[in-house]
């Protein structure tokens, strides 16, 4: 690195991934803070207000600082380098066995601080490091047999096609989610919520609210359902809900048999709710999963946003599991196939059914939007260019005349005559003057 970079650096000060220090003093809280965060550059030599210091660097110096890193636990494997200026330069990566310690304790970088992490705080970075899985962990509060629910159990067996005289005692060991320890049959939380009488007295937030609202604003309830029980049972009812509102068209072919369009595909719906209730961080207690059913769109929220390692782009293409237990269990009772397909089918349920393609949006909570597919979309005689600009406006809007035009790459007269055949079959929506035209769907 140049005297010009460190330079720049000292201008721009401490950050998420920059430390300064003036001397060697406390660099193992330092160390395992950007392990246990997303990496980062210390500076030796370096004042909190951006002065250069020099140090001397020599080969014992390098030596004692990686014994503090590998005395680090685990160890932190860090790069040490020497600028022109005589600033000392630790590389410390993002560490891929989470969480590290030194002997002062747990420390996080958040910002341009290192922070002292207290006992919640450690769980939760031991939980996002995925150490200890919630599916995977064998309840002691629950009493077999008392609590388990024999008909959800027969159920599952004959959707799993295990012969009938099975034991679920025997099946379950056996396929990993329950155990015997010291003459006592531990189920873990996975089988809980699949085979429990009352899964909610172990874990209140386990169920489904579903609502269903008059307009585009949640103003107005017109019905609204909770549903609780096993994962199967909310997953029911949860479709009985959708399948209540979901309105159904008759598309004329010609054929002799109609063919039948949807507000929102099925399929879609399905796929949806299936990855919300085995995706969902169940670590999370403060709240369950959502399904909220406006007028023309829906939205499905569950609490865990990506899970580690994954970005948007990877949904569909790779499979990635939060709870890999609930993902075996639903793909054994024939619900997923476990190839990480889901939000693949959502896309070309929807792209079949004429809907827009869905938007996904990731917080602290995992949201999935879909819009409802316009009546007789296809019988109005739109175009292929006409229905892609209305997914465009659909998904985007409100948008310009101008980003439409971009989005078709044709001339502006041509994109101004699709918004208006749009806007004449009551498509879209039209506000505003000259520049400040926007186009919407409500």
């Amino acid at each position: 690195m140049s005297s010009l970079d460190i330079l720049t650096i000292t201008q721009e000060g401490e950050g998420q991934k920059v430390e300064f220090k003036e001397k060697y003093s406390a660099l193992e809280s330092e160390i395992v803070a950007f392990a246990n965060a997303n990496g980062g550059h210390i500076y030796l030599g370096v004042t909190d207000e951006g002065q250069v210091r020099p140090l001397s660097c020599t080969n014992k110096v390098k030596s004692q600082i990686m014994d503090i890193a590998r005395n680090c636990d685990p160890s932190v494997r860090i790069k040490i380098s020497k600028d022109a200026s005589g600033v000392i330069i630790i590389d410390v990566p993002e560490g891929n066995d989470k969480p590290y310690r030194c002997r002062e304790g747990f420390f996080l970088r958040i910002g341009p601080n290192s922070q002292k992490l207290k006992r919640d705080e450690i769980i939760q970075l031991i939980q996002q490091s995925g150490k200890v899985r919630f599916d995977e962990i064998l309840n002691e509060q629950f009493r077999f047999p008392q609590d388990f629910n024999f008909e959800e159990w027969e159920s599952f067996k004959r959707l799993a096609r295990y012969p009938s005289h099975m034991k679920p005692e025997d099946v379950l060991v056996n396929i990993g989610v329950a155990s015997m320890q010291e003459k006592k049959f531990l189920l873990s939380n996975a089988a809980i919520l699949f085979f429990g009488k009352d899964p909610q007295k172990f874990f209140p937030e386990a169920k489904v609210s579903c609502i269903k609202y008059k307009s585009e604003s949640r103003y107005d309830i017109l019905d609204r359902r909770e549903f609780k029980g096993t994962i199967l049972q909310q997953l029911e009812g949860a479709l009985t809900f959708f399948g209540r509102y979901n309105a159904k068209q008759l598309k004329v072919t010609g054929a002799a048999r109609h063919e039948e369009w949807e507000d929102y595909p099925a399929v879609a719906i399905r796929e949806a709710m299936i990855n919300a209730l085995i995706h969902r961080d169940y670590f999370y207690d403060s709240s369950h999963v959502y399904c909220h059913l406006y007028e023309n769109h829906l939205e499905i929220d569950n609490p865990g946003g990506l899970i580690r390692g994954l970005t948007l782009d990877d949904l569909g293409n790779k499979a990635a599991r939060r709870n890999r237990m609930l993902a075996d269990l639903m793909q054994r009772a024939g619900y997923i196939e476990n190839a990480g397909t889901g939000i693949s089918r959502i896309k070309e349920a929807l792209h079949k059914n004429n809907n827009p393609s869905p938007e996904i949006i990731t917080t602290n909570f995992f949201s999935l939007k879909m819009i409802a597919r316009p009546q007789q979309l296809t019988e109005q005689g739109l175009t292929d260019r006409q229905k892609k600009l209305y997914a465009f406006v659909a998904q985007q809007g409100p948008v310009s005349k101008t980003t439409c035009q971009n989005f078709l790459h044709v001339g502006s007269d041509t994109t101004l005559s699709e918004l208006k055949f749009l806007v004449s079959k009551n498509l879209i929506h039209v506000e505003g003057k000259g520049k400040n035209t926007r186009y919407f769907l409500i």
